[in-house]
């Protein structure tokens, strides 16, 4: 049975995003210190719960730059990751977007694809964006077919721009524009 989570902020179909809660901390760290879960997102230090805990610190009246959400299941009523928009240039109007599948069990099964939709979708819709990036090792065919999926287009090859098992990757760098975003959400409307 699907539930809404009651402090969703973004709904969606399978996946709602809501805020992040100080009791999932050690959930966090424990996804983003996963072998298989930081080979590909970056984190090549260890994150500890102190480092999650600064997150709900009041940050006073400063413009953010991120924004963060923890990606909630609604059939399994659980968190099953975490997505966000970083590097957010309002002068520019252009910022990153990031999505982490922490729970494995949830891999390959579109969640990454409906989290990546929502958080384009808001940046574009409420934080008036005109340009959505992310930057994806080439190894991690996953990720970049989940861009593809959404209509980002790779604009960029930085060769041998990260270092995996003991190997340079290239980094592939994607983005999508907001007219081309909003253009293709209206014509799957009139479908």
């Amino acid at each position: 049975m699907t539930k809404e989570n009651d402090n969703a902020f973004i709904k969606g179909d399978k996946i709602d995003l809501v805020p992040l809660n100080s009791d999932h901390i050690k959930l966090y760290v424990k996804w983003q210190n996963h072998p298989e879960v930081r080979k590909y997102a970056r984190n090549e230090f260890p994150s500890t719960i102190e480092m999650f805990k600064k997150l709900f610190e009041p940050h006073g009246r400063s413009i953010r730059n991120k924004v963060q959400f923890e990606i909630w299941n609604k059939e399994d009523q659980k968190a099953i990751g975490l997505a966000e928009i970083n590097n957010i240039h309002y002068a520019y109007r252009r910022a990153n977007m990031a999505v982490i599948i922490g729970d494995l069990h949830y891999w390959g099964k579109g969640m990454a694809t409906e989290a990546g939709k929502l958080l384009i979708n808001y940046g574009f819709s409420e934080l008036n964006l005109y340009k959505t990036t992310t930057t994806i090792y080439s190894p991690n065919i996953g990720s970049w077919k989940v861009c593809e999926k959404l209509g980002m287009e790779r604009e960029a090859t930085l060769k041998n721009n990260g270092f995996i098992d003991g190997e340079y990757v290239n980094d592939y760098c994607y983005c999508i524009f907001q007219d081309d975003w909003m253009n293709k959400n209206k014509k799957n409307q009139k479908k």
